[in-house]
């Protein structure tokens, strides 16, 4: 696999207020010097800050005017200035150094790149998986509480429905044999018949009003017929008749 290398020319945000860059653009034509020294330090990021056309041919004026694109009158007075200010060094040899240059060189291989771009598609992935589950955990969480709240409703109306159902629409008068029943089973001393003929000959009724519960009619008279000793006794009919009237069922 090919390592090919990329670089970059890292310039601090406070490069135009350096002293000598700040000093350059006060002379005629101190930009465009300015200018061309910023591309002579990108020519040489690959080549840790040094120019030279070949290992046998450094660079001439008119070369650095050609490969730089600046006017050939430019290239002599900017290489006499920045050698004068040690911004640029001529060896005997011929070749550009650029001391700052080697501090603000980047780099990195391709390999690199692929591995910076893998790292960040592996963070995106990432994120759209957790936004991915926590969309599933809402959408489940709000299923979750709609489906609680209709059964909840549906067992509220089930609920009301067998109330409805178990609770008769209109009072239906008990039969003998049903106040026999219930009167054995509490053991209260009540005649049934003299209970069920006294409310038959009233229509069932309690006052103006239509009896709702017989059974509750059979413990008032249970009161009417046990003294406060707790033993049996048969009550006058104006005693009864007043109990009835105070329980609020005649």
């Amino acid at each position: 696999m090919s390592d090919k290398r990329f670089y970059w020319l890292k310039l601090q945000k406070d490069f135009f207020k350096r002293h000598d860059i700040k000093y350059i653009q006060t002379l005629p034509d101190g930009y465009l010097i300015a200018f061309f020294y910023l591309k002579l330090m990108v020519e040489s990021v690959d080549h840790d800050g040094e120019l030279r056309f070949s290992p046998e041919i450094p660079y001439t004026e008119a070369m650095l005017a050609s490969v730089t694109d600046t006017p050939i009158e430019i290239v002599t007075e900017g290489l006499k200035t920045l050698k004068d200010l040690g911004m640029v060094i001529i060896d005997e040899n011929g070749t550009i150094s650029i001391p700052k240059v080697i501090k603000m060189i980047g780099s990195a291989s391709d390999t690199d790149g692929a591995r910076r771009v893998r790292r960040y598609r592996e963070k995106q992935q990432t994120l759209q998986n957790v936004t991915s589950t926590l969309q599933n955990v809402t959408d489940t969480v709000t299923k979750d509480n709609e489906s609680k709240s209709k059964s909840k409703s549906k067992s509220k109306s089930i609920e009301e429905k067998n109330i409805k159902e178990k609770t008769p629409a209109y009072f239906i008068p008990p039969t003998l044999s049903e106040i026999k029943v219930y009167c054995q089973e509490r053991n209260n001393g009540v005649n049934p018949e003299k209970f069920f003929d006294f409310y038959e000959s009233k229509g069932w009724m309690v006052g103006k009003n239509k009896m709702k519960d017989w059974r509750a009619a059979v413990r008032t008279w249970e009161k009417g017929n046990t003294n406060s000793t707790g033993t049996q006794k048969l009550t006058s009919g104006n005693e009864f008749t007043a109990l009835l009237e105070q329980e609020g069922y005649v």
